[in-house]
């Protein structure tokens, strides 16, 4: 019985990773067809999961809901939906409106949909998205979410404007990624290197446009699992190429890696990518210099143990250990990718030859302790809920990863050329400080 027991689980439900995607565009605005206590639990869930940096345009506590009690359970909820898509678009403006539903109205078979083409009908810029928990995590959540949205802009039969030089931006999960903006802003200036333009779709000043717009993209970036079926759905439908990265480049060689394969996709000149490397190369280099004598004076290659999602750790994962001479020990998966994916991450992590990466997928909190102590790592890097292990160990704990309770996190990054900057200095600060309160 305990096996199938999830303890702490970091991840939230597909109604948590939906509500993530229409909080993080203005103009979007949720309408939440569930029980009163998912409206709450995923206000709840957007402090625990995304800490003190944690975005909020309207509130979800303020979003509209049906709050649906035993009666609609009972007897079906759509006629309180209807009621509640007609008040709602009375009292919040919006340019689309998307119904997002829970467990209870999923399992009693509401019509959702019917409400839906009503409102539609009557001119409403209405959506819906399938989103219950017992179907999926906050990641898919997220694909069904885009995809939704996707398709219903799509419906409109706008003219194409195809632009090469521009490139949407797939797999990054808002307030779910930790570091979720600053890495959109990072990938935005790393492309810039190559005058690309960066269809973020998230974030500040994102809205209906910038969604509108995606059918024009030269080409599609996934840097993650979850931005995967998002990608093949817009090949599909708009004959956009992608390209399946699979996580978030961190460094020289991923960095340079990616702007390469770029460069050949879009027939950008080779001296243009050349010259776009150079510099930022030589940065970073420059900054690796800097740090070499305290390297070497304070001992700064440790045993690692990573913790988080696929975009973050597998990046994170290869330039430490290929870049900065760490020794990966395990590298903890939290997301759930399907089977189909998980060797091609494994294959990932596991790039020296000198010894092997332990790759393990779980997002269960009980596991993933007994895993690090076990493995006793000397430095972790992951979420707040390590802080306990790390204690236990007595060795740093550095957070990438969600929930975070006890940092601000605004436009920070990890990822790119100058993200491995701010990652090696933060990594031996964090060393540093744990060695000075040793002593």
């Amino acid at each position: 019985m305990s096996k199938n027991i999830l303890h702490k689980n970091r991840n939230g439900c597909a109604l948590h990773g939906a509500l993530k995607v229409i909080d993080s565009v203005e103009g979007f605005a949720p309408i939440i067809h569930s029980s009163a206590g998912c409206s709450i639990q995923s206000k709840y869930s957007e402090n625990i999961l995304a800490g003190s940096n944690g975005r909020n345009h309207r509130g979800w506590l303020e979003s509209s809901a049906t709050a649906v009690i035993e009666k609609q359970v009972v007897f079906g909820g759509t006629a309180r939906l209807r009621e509640q898509i007609k008040n709602t678009v009375k009292v919040q403006a919006a340019d689309l409106y998307v119904v997002v539903t829970g467990c209870a109205p999923e399992i009693v078979g509401d019509d959702v949909p019917a409400m839906v083409k009503e409102a539609q009908e009557q001119g409403f810029p209405v959506i819906s998205v399938s989103t219950p928990g017992f179907k999926g995590n906050v990641y898919k959540g997220y694909e069904w979410a885009v995809r939704g949205i996707i398709e219903r802009i799509s419906q409109f039969h706008l003219p194409q404007r195809p632009n090469l030089k521009l490139v949407n931006i797939l797999g990054v999960v808002p307030n779910q990624d930790l570091l979720w903006e600053g890495n959109l802003q990072e990938l935005e200036k790393t492309l810039g290197l190559l005058s690309l333009k960066t269809n973020k779709i998230f974030g500040f000043g994102q809205d209906i446009e910038s969604w509108r717009n995606i059918p024009n993209a030269g080409l599609n970036l996934v840097v993650s699992p979850w931005g995967l079926e998002i990608a093949q759905l817009l090949e599909k439908k708009f004959d956009t190429p992608y390209l399946y990265f699979g996580y978030l480049p961190v460094g020289t060689p991923d960095t340079s890696r990616l702007l390469t394969i770029i460069s050949e996709k879009l027939n950008i000149p080779e001296e243009v990518i050349t010259r776009a490397k150079y510099r930022e190369e030589k940065l970073l280099a420059h900054q690796f210099q800097k740090l070499a004598q305290s390297y070497i004076k304070y001992d700064l290659q440790k045993e690692l143990a990573l913790v988080g999602e696929t975009s973050n750790v597998v990046g994170i994962s290869r330039f430490l250990q290929d870049s900065f001479g760490q020794i990966v020990k395990t590298v903890i998966i939290t997301d759930n990718p399907n089977d189909e994916l998980r060797q091609q991450i494994a294959e990932d992590l596991n790039t020296n030859p000198n010894y092997t990466t332990e790759v393990i997928f779980t997002s269960d909190g009980k596991a993933i302790d007994e895993e690090l102590l076990k493995t006793r790592p000397e430095v972790i890097l992951g979420s707040s809920l390590e802080q306990k292990v790390a204690r236990k160990l007595s060795v740093p704990l550095i957070r990438i990863s969600t929930p975070v309770f006890d940092q601000v996190f605004l436009n920070q990054s990890y990822i790119g050329y100058t993200g491995a900057i701010y990652l090696i200095q933060d990594f031996a600060s964090a060393l540093l400080a744990h060695t000075s309160r040793i002593e």
